[in-house]
C-alpha cells in the first residue's frame, strides 16, 4: 500500500484520541519542551556524554536579514508560512550558510512540499535545484522529484548538496535510517546534506497531533514518550536523544558519512518565536 502523508481521514476529538494513544504508549498531554534554556542545556550535556561534539553557532543576524531581502520572500512568496516565517526562513538561511552551493552543484530539497528553497537557491547561487516530495507525482517532472525519498528515481551520485528543513522528524518507522542509506547513494563523494532543525532532546520522544495520527493508524517508536500537541496538525515528529540518533543513523552510517553537529546560540535574536536549537551537516565519504 502506498504511504500517504496526510490521508483523507476524519479527525478525532483531541481528548479521545489522546486517551486511545495512552492505551499503547506513555503519553504526555502537551507539546514537548525543546527550546527552554534548561532543556537545551540538559540536551547539550547529554550530547557531550554520548560523543556528539556540538559546535557553537552564532547567527550573523545582519547576514540573515540580507538573505531574507535577496531571497524576495515578501515579493514572491507573500503567503509562505505567514505565521511562522521567521523560523522557516532562518532554517533556509542556515542550510545555505553551511552548504554553500555554487553553480557547479546539484541541490535537492528533500520533503520540500511547497517550499521556495529550490528557486531561491538556484537564483542566488546558480546551483541546479530540485524539489523532492512524496506528495508529488512519481518520477522526475521538470525540477520536481516525486515519490519516496528513500528510493529516489535518480542515478547514483546525482546530487552534491541536499537539505531537510523541518523534515527529518516526519520520517516514520525506519524511514529515517533508510533515508540516509539512500542519501549515500544519491550524493556524490564529498556531497553534503544539512538537517535543520535537528530535533534533539534529553528524552526520546515523538510529538503528534493525535486527532490526526490515531485515525491514520500511525505507529510510533516503542521506546519513545508520545507528546500530544493539540492543534499541531502533524502526525509524527521524532525527537532524538544523542544515543537514539547514534543508534538509528550515525552508527549505521559509520564510514559512509561524517557528521558535524551544531548548537545555535542566538536564534531568538532573529525572532523570539524561532525554535531551531540544533542542526547537523552530514558529509558523504
Amino acid at each position: 500500500m502506498r504511504y500517504i502523508y496526510q490521508p483523507d481521514v476524519k479527525r478525532l476529538d483531541f481528548r479521545d484520541a489522546t486517551l486511545a494513544l495512552s492505551m499503547h504508549y506513555p503519553v504526555r498531554g502537551h507539546a514537548i519542551d525543546n527550546t527552554s534554556p534548561g532543556s537545551v542545556e540538559k540536551t547539550a550535556a547529554l550530547a557531550r556524554q554520548a560523543g556528539l561534539a556540538l559546535q557553537d553557532m552564532t547567527i550573523d543576524v545582519e547576514a540573515y536579514r540580507r538573505y531574507y531581502r535577496d531571497a524576495l520572500y515578501d515579493e514572491r512568496y507573500p503567503d509562505y508560512y505567514v505565521g511562522n516565517r521567521a523560523e522557516k526562513t532562518l532554517e533556509h538561511f542556515l542550510a545555505l550558510t553551511w552548504l554553500k552551493p555554487t553553480q557547479n552543484d546539484v541541490f535537492i530539497d528533500i520533503a520540500s512540499e511547497h517550499s521556495p528553497v529550490p528557486e531561491i537557491y538556484e537564483r542566488l547561487t546558480g546551483a541546479r535545484s530540485y524539489s523532492q516530495d512524496i506528495m508529488y507525482p512519481d518520477g522526475i517532472n521538470g525540477n520536481q522529484i516525486g515519490g519516496d525519498a528513500c528510493a529516489m528515481p535518480v542515478k547514483d551520485g546525482f546530487a552534491s548538496k541536499a537539505a531537510l528543513t523541518c523534515s527529518l522528524e516526519h520520517f516514520e518507522g525506519e524511514a529515517d535510517s533508510a533515508l540516509f542509506k539512500e542519501l549515500y547513494r544519491v550524493l556524490a563523494p564529498g556531497g553534503q546534506v544539512c538537517v535543520t532543525p535537528f530535533y534533539l532532546h534529553h528524552e526520546e520522544g515523538t510529538q503528534t497531533d493525535p486527532a490526526l495520527s490515531v485515525p491514520a493508524n500511525v505507529s510510533f517508536d516503542d521506546s519513545a514518550i508520545i507528546y500530544c500537541a493539540e492543534g499541531w496538525n502533524n502526525r509524527h515528529g521524532r525527537f532524538y536523544t544523542p544515543a537514539s540518533f547514534r543508534r538509528r543513523i550515525a552508527d549505521r552510517m559509520e564510514g559512509r558519512f561524517r557528521f558535524d553537529f551544531y548548537r545555535i546560540l542566538n536564534a531568538a535574536d532573529v525572532d523570539p518565536g524561532t525554535y531551531v536549537r540544533f542542526a547537523f551537516v552530514a558529509t558523504r565519504l
